[in-house]
């Protein structure tokens, strides 16, 4: 048994654990609470209407996928009992879920409230059933879990000027390569013998949240320090909309060159998907450079080392 689960109370260290019909009253009351926001979730992406579907379906079995990788590492096991304030902590997050149970019921898109109090819920629990380290060890596995609400749907104020950006770096990528496209308005371009619209389903919000998943895994996995897991993170928003520029690009040059049927078929529908190859491979060049150089030790580290280390070997 590690210091983390003994039942007695640590003056000054920690708090008692919650006992295990405490741990499996809160847990069976919890799924129960909060059943709706799952449902609301799964019915959202099933029904089609959202493009990111298939990532927000997978969220939560790569939830579990990183919940053993967090258990097994060294930060599972260290000792700090302290289960302070988890009792609160949940109390407060099962008021919000009853608000949101209470405004679904005129308005049943209120169940995101809950889905969003979700992660943080089943972290105060990990907190009070099996303690703080713990809890913190499975904190990105945890709150990993928003990324399966249909956060798509609640955005679509940002859908336009993600049109217009992807349209104004498709319409620079086709003038640069001598294509003297033209606008039409700010998500439309043209020529005389084909044009370019780019709609709410292309505006590249699927290809953000997406990468944005995929990117925060790799950060968590291979990047020593939160520097070089937050610089990862910044080179989301650039890089997918670069990549949804390209793709844009090369629809209007289907067009222009193979006609309409061109310009709809594979590429539009499966572009996305393809043009995740390169994205990661840059992603994952940079992420190798970043962990060098920050994990390398500096030149001036080394001589205060030898220094401190002398008088031991007299």
């Amino acid at each position: 048994m590690s210091p983390g689960d003994t039942g007695t109370a640590m003056p000054g260290k920690g708090g008692l654990r919650w006992s295990s019909v405490q741990s499996v009253t809160t847990a069976a009351l919890g799924a129960l609470a909060f059943l709706p926001v799952l449902f609301f979730i799964a019915e959202t992406w099933l029904e089609g209407l959202l493009g990111g579907a298939a990532a927000g379906l997978l969220t939560f079995p790569i939830c579990v996928a990183l919940g053993w990788l967090a258990s097994r590492r060294p930060a599972w096991t260290a000792p700090r009992p302290d289960r302070r304030g988890a009792d609160v902590a949940l109390l407060a997050l099962a008021l919000v879920q009853v608000a949101a149970l209470a405004l679904a019921r005129g308005e049943w898109e209120a169940l995101m409230i809950g889905g969003i109090a979700l992660p943080p819920a089943v972290f105060a629990w990990i907190w009070g059933a099996h303690g703080w380290q713990r809890a913190t060890a499975l904190s990105f596995p945890v709150l990993f879990g928003w990324f399966a609400l249909p956060w798509e749907h609640f955005l679509r104020a940002l859908d336009h000027p993600l049109q217009a950006w992807t349209a104004a770096i498709a319409y620079t990528l086709l003038n640069l390569a001598g294509w003297p496209v033209r606008w039409w308005d700010d998500v439309t371009i043209y020529t005389y013998e084909y044009y370019v619209m780019v709609n709410e389903t292309c505006s590249g919000m699927n290809m953000l949240v997406t990468l944005t998943m995929y990117t925060l895994i790799f950060a968590w996995a291979t990047q020593p320090r939160m520097a070089g897991r937050v610089l990862l993170c910044l080179l989301v928003v650039p890089v997918s909309m670069l990549a949804n520029g390209v793709r844009v690009a090369a629809i209007y040059l289907m067009g222009y060159y193979g006609g309409n049927d061109l310009a709809m078929g594979f590429w539009h529908t499966g572009s996305a998907y393809v043009l995740f190859l390169p994205v990661f491979w840059f992603l994952y060049v940079v992420g190798n450079v970043l962990a060098r150089r920050l994990s390398a030790p500096t030149m001036s580290s080394a001589p205060q080392t030898a220094i401190h280390q002398s008088p031991n070997r007299v």
